[in-house]
């Protein structure tokens, strides 16, 4: 291919991408692996597998997830005023297939505690966000919620966190340190 020449689109009417070409190309952004907890308003704890997860805003410091409006629980995290974030680990793999799987006894035999706010939150992870729901905003067949981390923990003695690529399981591989200014833009620390 040459420098400015025009790109080749998979498309189809109204400009739309073929909906397995788009979910391949979705699949082809690795991401993090992470359990979200709520609490319904009858105190029901439940819990699900995601990878649509973000940091936002460090001030204030603000984090996004996405649940679809297919869920079980969706009903739950779109009414719930707090939720928990655990990043899991390359060693969670088991983990992460029970909270996808629809099932009502997901925290169950579990290692898991509560936050101040009552919302069940793992006991081991890469990292831990406790939040508070900031806005939430439809977007398509998901929900966008955002929430005010009110509380973090890091375990910098854990493995590598869990990934998700190309559809299925993968694990860190360093390749090399990125340069530091391009680290602070990447991490959202540079102007």
């Amino acid at each position: 291919m040459r420098v400015g020449s025009p790109i080749s689109w998979n498309v189809l009417d109204a400009g739309r991408c073929d909906p397995r070409r788009l979910r391949r190309a979705f699949a082809a952004y690795g991401t993090g692996v992470a359990v979200v907890g709520a609490v319904s308003e009858s105190g029901a704890r439940v819990g699900m597998t995601i990878n649509s997860f973000s940091s936002v805003s460090l001030s204030p410091p603000l984090v996004m997830f996405c649940p679809s409006k297919s869920l079980a629980g969706y009903d739950v995290y779109r009414q719930a005023p707090h939720f928990s974030v655990s990043i899991l680990r390359e060693d969670q793999v088991a983990t992460a297939e029970r909270f996808a799987r629809p099932r009502p006894d997901k925290w169950d035999g579990v290692d898991y505690e509560l936050t101040a706010n009552g919302v069940p939150m793992l006991g081991v992870a890469v990292a831990t966000f406790e939040c508070r729901t900031y806005a939430r905003h439809e977007a398509g067949d998901h929900l966008i919620v955002l929430g005010e981390v009110l509380r973090c923990r890091v375990d910098d003695a854990a493995p590598d966190p869990l990934l998700f690529y190309a559809s299925r399981y993968a694990a860190v591989r360093q390749t090399s340190e990125p340069d530091p200014l391009v680290y602070a833009h990447l991490a959202g620390w540079a102007a």
